[in-house]
């Protein structure tokens, strides 16, 4: 029997990360040394070992092991309640939330909710790529907009406006950027709602990186904009901002129509997120460690301005980001593109850079280098 899996799949690539990480399987055969990554954003830092004991306290009550529920219990519910007006002096009903298995879950699932076969929806170029690729499985369009140095890697109104026609229903926006690190002020976030509802376009907004800011910058939630409930939503990720990546754990907030959209759609694929990984998650939110954080912080900070250093030995042009887990730089002059660039460098020197072009079209003369690697032994590779 011949197996003919759907047509969709010939309509998008494999996940960039998977296909690497063959590449690397493939390289430390050849050369018999282990690959230094920086090619995925994986948050290393421990995480806080008092958290991990209330997990494992949560694990072991009576009620851990059933069905949590197609939503937020109520713990997890007033801990990010708790948690926005706290951090962001943003007040959330619990019908303006809902629990995610990562950050990554919500996104790729939004489409099922919102667009159609024939519908558009605006996506950042360099960006993450899993705003574009489940968008093109259902038949939509994903549109690019691009994220440039002259425009110091921030949006392009002008241009957004002649990319927006009748059949555009969303936009997708990140910031603390993956992979530029650029940042959004209030000023920026507030032009992107005025976009929106001008157009009357839905708003995605992915702020993952949120925590992960260095300098005193304090990046700001969408939510914190006048009228940004009418028609946007956020998405957060407890893998950055508590070293909880393996266990997936996310949220959104915002408009709750989007969010009972969502929810619907959820409703068929999973059956929500644990009792005792909800329970964490409200508790993470109510008992903030600072002093863990900051530890967190100026272990990405110090890793950051050292690979920084090493960066520049291989020529390469990048300013130091200041937030989330990668530093964007451009490649030199005598490389055709990002790809040769990269597969050069992983196969002379077992260094893995992630090629730009995995990013968009944008990401052409670009690397993406995670700051999320251990360095102890970084001056043997460089």
């Amino acid at each position: 029997m011949k197996i003919q899996p759907a047509k969709r799949l010939n309509t998008f690539q494999e996940y960039v990360f998977s296909r690497l990480a063959k590449t690397v399987e493939e390289v430390e055969k050849e050369s018999g040394r282990k690959v230094l990554s920086f090619g995925t954003g994986t948050p290393d830092f421990p995480p806080n070992s008092q958290y991990i004991q209330k997990l494992t306290e949560y694990v072991q009550e009576e009620d851990a092991y059933i069905y949590p529920g197609y939503g937020a219990i109520m713990e997890f519910s007033e801990g990010l309640i708790h948690w926005y007006k706290k951090r962001f002096h943003v007040d959330l009903e619990k019908d303006e939330l809902f629990p995610l298995h990562g950050a990554k879950d919500g996104i790729s699932h939004f489409p099922l909710a919102f667009l159609d076969e024939g519908t558009e929806i605006l996506i950042p170029d360099p960006g993450y790529p899993v705003f574009g690729d489940p968008a093109t499985m259902l038949g939509a369009k994903p549109v690019p907009y691009n994220l440039i140095e002259e425009n110091n890697f921030k949006i392009d109104f002008e241009e957004l406006e002649k990319l927006v026609s009748e059949k555009t229903k969303c936009i997708w926006v990140n910031f603390p950027s993956n992979p530029t690190g650029q940042i959004a002020t209030k000023d920026d976030l507030q032009k992107i709602i005025d976009f929106a509802i001008k157009y009357n376009i839905l708003v995605l907004y992915d702020n993952a990186y949120s925590e992960i800011a260095f300098n005193d910058f304090v990046p700001p939630s969408i939510l914190e904009i006048e009228g940004a409930k009418d028609i946007a939503v956020e998405i957060g990720s407890y893998s950055k901002t508590f070293s909880f990546a393996g266990f997936r754990m996310g949220w959104i907030v915002g408009n709750k129509d989007i969010i009972a959209a969502l929810a619907k759609i959820k409703s068929q694929f999973d059956s929500g997120v644990s009792i005792p990984l909800q329970k964490l998650g409200g508790y993470v939110f109510t008992h903030f460690d600072d002093d863990w954080y900051n530890k967190m912080i100026e272990s990405y900070k110090n890793r950051r301005d050292t690979i920084a250093t090493y960066l520049k030995g291989l020529g390469l042009a990048f300013s130091l980001p200041k937030a989330s887990l990668y530093i964007w730089a451009k490649i030199p002059d005598s490389f055709k593109d990002s790809e040769e660039f990269s597969m050069k460098l992983l196969r002379e020197k077992q260094i893995l850079f992630t090629p730009g072009t995995a990013l968009g079209k944008n990401g052409e003369r670009y690397v993406r280098v995670s700051i999320c690697v251990n360095i102890d032994n970084i001056n043997k590779y460089f």
